[in-house]
């Protein structure tokens, strides 16, 4: 479009209209629909567009829709597309006033479209480029992709948006990319691999990404609110290459499980408020600032172990702060674990926290005691669950189900030989159990024999009796240079020493050797490119733990809810250490 067109476009326009009559004008501007049942189709092949009676749009050239936008000022049908299909060649979805504004952009606000096909060609989405379209379900493009670029805002609000594979080359995300995207879930909006950061809320209020999110090895900043309010986010795994985490940046998400890498400087004011679910945290030595309420209303956290021996800074850097405000740790004496050496400096530095660092440190005693939660454990009804101490195993309850719960810490030993081992990650599933007391049949006038004790998953209510449905799953990931062993153990506590179980590596799990007698999980270095043009890949075990031995009296003299009845751990070696002690 020629400069001199392109300004004068508002004003030429507010001229073509004012010549219009009354009733033109009603039927062009107030009933577009109406107004396109009367004229038919729109455009042509040698216009670059097609819109036809249907709602079905073709764009043929970046021309076209330059031509397509002229006519919307026109005719108002822009709120009539339905379907929008960009064919071979076309490089850009883009503002063509480029200056952000509405009315230069070709689909912003397409009420009635509900599907998008790009093309291989495209290479950049610009900046709002589909935002505002909240009857849009499905972005489809072609594969292999030659997008490298999703401008700012381009799915704004677009929230009945379900579906869109967004292309591996892909290598800039904008901020709010994908805002108010809530009908959006985490498997149809994989990560590219290219990504180097997280821009501000990318997935802001993404209600329904759930489950874990794996952020790309790569990228080196987490943005603010960029993963605000994911509500059903359990998980996250963060890169060693991150190095700050921006202001709440995962606000509202329920993770269970979270690793901070050593890397990571900075974590942003807010930046995991109200992760209900989140029970203990470490944080590594490289951080150096910790934001006002970072962990504030994290209503299970229990724990806080920190590795650096020099104590970051908290909030206003007074350490007078609601850092942990509203946690157990709050109402916990002595839960935070910091470096023997450094327990003097910490108690000068966290003013306000200074009563509850452990005394003995984290070299002494690193596995945190499990304390009472008035709260009581996590249901599908109760956010505010936690860890509980072991109870009186002889202690009855006047009810129909007997529950005990495990929470357990894993005792994670990381040793490195020469530097070689530099990152193992180690997930863990709940571990759930319910005794099913006898019950009354009326009917038969006798007592029925309970189900016995068995895992159970309290999130869906409802027993798992086979090792492939147990949610009990330990999965482990090598990242380094050199074979390692997980080696495995289960130890009950006290007054339940007898409870045993049994590790069994998942089916699916083809890449692994586990070795039942010694209960060792190796896992193949992931420096396995070599020879090839690309880089390894990460290697990942699974098994799963089933418990088994309950005591007979304690079946028949009920267990107190909510008892830890053991704790697994998992030892990381190297092939040579494993060598070394065989």
């Amino acid at each position: 479009m020629k400069e001199t067109v392109k300004e004068g476009r508002l004003y030429a326009l507010f001229g073509k209209a004012l010549l219009l009559s009354a009733a033109a004008f009603v039927m062009l501007y107030i009933n577009p629909q109406i107004a396109h049942a009367a004229s038919g189709p729109m455009g042509s092949q040698a216009d670059g567009y097609y819109l036809d009676r249907d709602g079905n749009m073709t764009i043929y050239t970046e021309e076209g829709m330059e031509n397509w936008l002229d006519a919307v000022y026109s005719t108002g049908y822009k709120a009539w597309v339905k379907t929008l299909t960009v064919n071979e060649g076309v490089t850009e979805i883009k503002d063509f006033g480029g200056e952000g504004h509405d009315y230069d952009l070709p689909f912003y606000g397409c009420t009635k479209l509900t599907t998008v096909s790009l093309p291989k060609s495209l290479i950049k989405i610009g900046d709002k480029a589909f935002a505002g379209c909240d009857s849009l379900t499905t972005v489809t493009i072609a594969e292999p992709s030659n997008l490298t670029t999703i401008g700012a805002s381009a799915f704004y609000f677009d929230d009945s948006l379900t579906t869109i594979n967004i292309p591996a080359g892909v290598t800039t995300i904008g901020s709010g990319a994908f805002k108010d995207c809530r009908a959006l879930a985490l498997d149809a909006a994989t990560l590219p691999s290219g990504l180097t950061a997280i821009n501000d809320s990318i997935f802001e209020d993404c209600l329904k990404m759930t489950g874990t999110l794996t952020i790309p090895a790569g990228v080196t900043s987490i943005g603010d609110k960029a993963f605000y309010r994911c509500e059903e986010m359990t998980s996250v795994t963060i890169p060693a290459s991150v190095r700050s985490i921006g202001s709440e940046a995962f606000h509202g998400c329920v993770l269970t499980s979270l690793t901070i890498p050593d890397g990571v400087t900075s974590i942003g004011a807010s930046a995991f408020y109200y992760c209900y679910k989140l029970k203990s945290v470490t944080i590594p030595a490289s951080v150096t600032s910790i934001g006002a309420s970072a962990f504030e209303r994290c209503d299970a956290l229990y724990s806080v172990t920190m590795l650096g021996e020099t104590p970051p800074t908290l909030g206003d850097g007074g350490g007078s702060d609601n850092v942990f405000k509203d946690t157990l740790i709050s109402t916990i004496d002595k839960t935070i674990y910091v470096p023997k050496s450094s327990i003097d400096t910490y108690k000068n530095s966290w003013t306000q926290w200074k009563n509850y660092i452990n005394d003995g440190g984290s070299e002494e005693n690193p596995d945190p005691p499990k304390e009472e939660d008035p709260d009581g454990p996590d249901t599908p009804g109760n956010k505010g669950g936690g860890s509980v101490k072991g109870l009186d195993p002889t202690q009855k309850e006047d009810t129909a189900d007997k529950s005990a719960y495990a929470d357990t810490v894993i005792d994670v030993q990381a040793h490195t030989v020469s530097s070689v081992v530099y990152s193992v990650d180690v997930e863990w599933g709940a571990m759930t159990f319910r005794y099913e007391n006898s019950i009354w049949d009326a009917t038969a006038h006798q007592t029925q024999t309970g189900a016995g004790w068995k895992v159970y998953d309290s999130v869906n209510d409802q027993a798992l009796d086979t090792t492939e449905d147990a949610i009990n799953r330990i999965q482990v990931t090598n990242h380094s240079n050199a074979d390692v062993k997980a080696v495995l153990d289960y130890a009950g506590q006290t007054g339940y020493e007898d409870t045993t179980g049994r590790f069994t590596k998942a089916a699916d799990d083809a890449d692994t050797n586990y070795d039942d007698t010694k209960r060792t999980l190796t896992l193949a270095t992931a420096d396995n490119g070599k020879g090839e043009s690309g880089a390894g890949k990460e290697t990942v075990g699974c098994v799963y733990f089933m418990p088994d031995g309950i005591k007979e009296n304690y079946k028949t003299s009920g267990i107190a809810k909510w008892t830890q009845l053991g704790t697994i751990t998992v030892g990381i070696e190297t092939a040579e250490q494993a060598e070394a002690t065989e």
